[in-house]
């Protein structure tokens, strides 16, 4: 019988023990990181149908807070959970090779739609390592069918013009509401907008609603158009109402784009210059100026007078109907700087009144007889714009349509405001030759509003105009 080792037994009962020992470490240490890291689930309390899946690392270096939803579809479940990780992925690559101790990742959502056939997300996230801060916003939405996520050309059907009559109305939307803030690739409208313009949306069950970014990254602009307006681009299975209504409820947008923007649209890279007419309405001058007004596709603006305007409103409403624009001159032609505050006031808001009462609503524009003004008058009259004019052809002393012709077409240019009268014959028959004359020289004849529009919308693209 062979004697036992009890040297070797000692050592691998050591051996043995450090092992133990060593294990018990690392199962401490993951332990330790486990416990550093928790996921957990909860219920969405908006959509019932739907989990919350929640990873927080409370930890001042990598530290972390991040969520997404869990809505049982397993291909659009796995993508979401796949975006969540990368982001997480990302952070701790920064963290891990940064000296300062602080970082954070805060990572929310919200559920912006969930039908039978889509579901839109909008993930919402805010980042700071080494003190730099960044803040951004994504928006998905997926076909639950398919359970893939969807881009522009996946809901529209191919070979339609969805794409340009989208950019119209976009391009209106962004105008109307903060021309401060309209996406410079949004203005250039001699370039045609892509898909990616528009790669953020959700499918309502009335309307399709577009996420635009505009020059400030953080901002979005909410652009809900009715359906009907694609009725002949738009997929059968995303028309639907309902496969596409809200599974809780469905949100009601403010404002819904119901129509299509009017097709004369101005090019900001173009020459325009600006017909005014002072003094009228005339019920036979101003009819003929607006007819040839009409026959170019030309838009004007006048400035009427109060006691005039309610003798012929329907001449007003005609201005209105053709595209044309309507300015306060006063009610009778005083020189406002010569009146008191109490006589400044009756002439403006009287010819306000009359011009609303003519066509429903009051003009923002205004012009001071014969151009004369001080801070006495504006004082009554800062809520209305004052316009004045470049070109004087002096058609109310000069009563020859050739003369008058000359010195307007000899000093035309882009971005002139012109002055004429429509209470006379020779004014209006000159009118007529001018606005035709402009028209073959390629100038489009804008009002003074449009003009402004034109002036914003270059500066904000860079657009120069050379003559």
């Amino acid at each position: 019988m062979r004697r036992l080792n009890y040297k070797k037994v000692f050592i691998f009962l050591f051996c043995l023990t450090a092992a133990i020992g060593t294990m018990g470490l690392a199962i401490k240490s993951l332990a330790f990181d486990k416990k550093k890291t928790v996921s957990a689930y909860t219920n969405d309390e908006n959509y019932p149908e739907a989990d919350i899946q929640t990873y927080v690392k409370d930890n001042t270096k990598g530290g972390y807070s991040v969520s997404r939803p869990v809505i049982h579809v397993e291909n659009i479940d796995k993508q979401l959970e796949s975006y969540i990780k990368k982001e997480i992925k990302d952070y701790e690559m920064k963290w891990k090779s940064s000296d300062v101790k602080a970082s954070e990742l805060n990572l929310t959502y919200k559920i912006l739609h969930f039908s039978k056939q889509t579901f839109t997300i909008s993930f919402d996230k805010y980042e700071q390592v080494e003190g730099k801060k960044h803040s951004e916003s994504k928006i998905f939405t997926y076909d639950i069918p398919s359970e893939q996520k969807l881009s522009l050309e996946n809901i529209f059907a191919p070979d339609t013009d969805y794409l340009s009559v989208l950019s119209e109305i976009v391009f209106e939307e962004l105008t109307a509401r903060e021309k401060d803030s309209i996406s410079k690739s949004l203005i250039k409208k001699e370039t045609q907008l892509t898909a990616s313009n528009f790669d953020s949306f959700s499918i309502f069950k009335d309307t399709l609603v577009f996420y635009v970014k505009t020059d400030d990254s953080t901002k979005v602009q909410t652009i809900a158009i009715n359906k009907e307006l694609f009725k002949d681009s738009l997929l059968d299975s995303y028309q639907s109402k309902e496969l596409n209504e809200d599974r809780v409820k469905e949100w009601q947008p403010k404002h819904i784009v119901a129509k299509l923007p009017e097709k004369q649209w101005i090019d900001p890279a173009k020459k325009v210059i600006a017909l005014t007419f002072d003094d009228g309405p005339h019920p036979s001058h101003t009819m003929s100026i607006l007819k040839d007004l009409e026959k170019y596709d030309a838009h004007a603006t006048f400035f009427v007078l109060g006691n005039r305007v309610q003798h012929y409103p329907e001449v007003l409403q005609k201005m209105l109907e053709q595209g044309n624009e309507i300015g306060n001159h006063s009610w009778d032609h005083p020189q406002l700087t010569r009146l008191d505050n109490e006589k400044i006031k009756g002439q403006i808001q009287s010819t306000q009144d009359a011009i609303d009462q003519a066509t429903g609503s009051e003009p923002s524009l205004i012009r001071p007889p014969y151009g004369a003004i001080n801070d006495n008058v504006r004082e009554d009259m800062d809520y209305l714009k004052v316009v004045l004019w470049d070109i004087d052809p002096e058609d109310w002393k000069y009563r020859n349509e050739k003369k008058i012709v000359n010195n307007v077409m000899s000093e035309a240019k882009d971005g002139k405001v012109i002055l004429m009268h429509d209470i006379y014959q020779t004014s209006a028959a000159a009118a007529g030759k001018i606005i035709h004359q402009l028209h073959d020289m390629g100038y489009q004849m804008v009002t003074i509003s449009e003009m402004e529009k034109v002036q914003k919308d270059r500066e904000l693209s860079g657009i120069s105009v050379n003559e």
